[in-house]
């Protein structure tokens, strides 16, 4: 029986995410382009697009396509080629497929039918905007697509303001203006990068406020792919100079935290108690009960 089953899963093909890349063709890999020449069918969302990829490396392999409006029926009908022993190398218009592209269907029914899945990394962009940014980036959130209704898209920003960490969002082309807008209104100060055509020779940077960068993209009106970034908030934005109640602490631990290191810092000076909680009593420190003293009792031994 275990023979049989070995058998039957060497006849299974294998599933390639294959990135490629983000504008520059020559940011291809080449663990890439071996997959993509050795792969028996590629996957693309979109027929030109894939096309000129393939076009563009010299590439002849059979297309097949899968975006949103067949993802379900086409997710069957290439897992059953999988099934059958053929490799799919499955690539998006740009960047890594299956992250903020369909795919994800394909990759969860692959897993199902215990299909080998292999990823071939590539360039993204939301990596290269975060390391563009000079922003911190020992934790970062990616925030992905914002609400398309303005009142959501500025709730959405209003939670993303008290993030402690660095956002990352993602926009498509026509929806820098709006973006910008409303993150004026909700954090005009806070500071953010705009990355535009990243990895193209005529890729630009912007810095500034929210507020100044919407003024600033009200006059060039660009058109093109961008990243944003901007800062996490400082502790005084989240919870104010002066006020560290529990009850908005709570809602943020990492704040707590923060509150409670910088508390313990070296700014309290040495002879300064730590304030006590009510009720709690502790003895008071003498050479005899502290650990390890080195005063010893006197004890008296009565002869009989």
């Amino acid at each position: 029986m275990s023979d049989e089953l070995t058998n039957q899963d060497k006849k299974k093909g294998k599933l390639f995410l294959v990135s490629t890349p983000i504008g520059n063709f020559d940011d291809i890999t080449l663990r890439a382009m071996k997959v993509l020449k050795s792969a028996d069918v590629v996957v693309c969302e979109e027929p030109k697009v894939g096309a000129r990829i393939l076009h563009k490396y010299n590439l002849k392999q059979k297309m097949e396509l899968l975006n949103e409006q067949n993802e379900f029926e086409k997710t069957i009908e290439l897992i059953n080629m999988l099934e059958a022993g053929t490799n799919l190398a499955l690539i998006s218009d740009c960047g890594t497929p299956v992250f903020a592209d369909p795919g994800l269907m394909l990759v969860r029914s692959a897993l199902s039918k215990h299909i080998d899945i292999v990823v071939v990394p590539g360039v993204t962009s939301i990596m290269t905007a975060l390391v563009r940014s000079g922003f911190d980036l020992s934790q970062f959130l990616y925030a992905g697509f914002l609400s398309r209704d303005k009142q959501e898209r500025i709730l959405q920003l209003k939670r993303l303001k008290e993030e402690a960490k660095t956002v990352v969002l993602l926009e498509t082309p026509y929806r820098l203006l709006p973006l910008l807008e409303a993150a004026s209104q909700v954090m005009p100060s806070r500071r953010a990068y705009l990355g535009c055509n990243l990895t193209m020779p005529y890729e630009t940077h912007h810095y500034g406020t929210f507020s100044e960068l919407y003024e600033k993209m009200k006059k060039e009106k660009f058109k093109g792919e961008f990243v944003v970034c901007f800062e996490g908030a400082s502790l005084d934005e989240v919870v104010g100079e002066e006020n560290y109640e529990a009850k908005n602490l709570e809602k943020f631990p990492q704040k707590k935290r923060l509150i409670k290191k910088s508390e313990m810092g070296g700014s309290r000076g040495r002879s300064k108690p730590y304030q006590k909680s009510k009720g709690a009593k502790f003895p008071p420190k003498s050479r005899d009960n502290r650990k390890g003293s080195t005063t010893r009792k006197k004890i008296e031994i009565k002869k009989k």
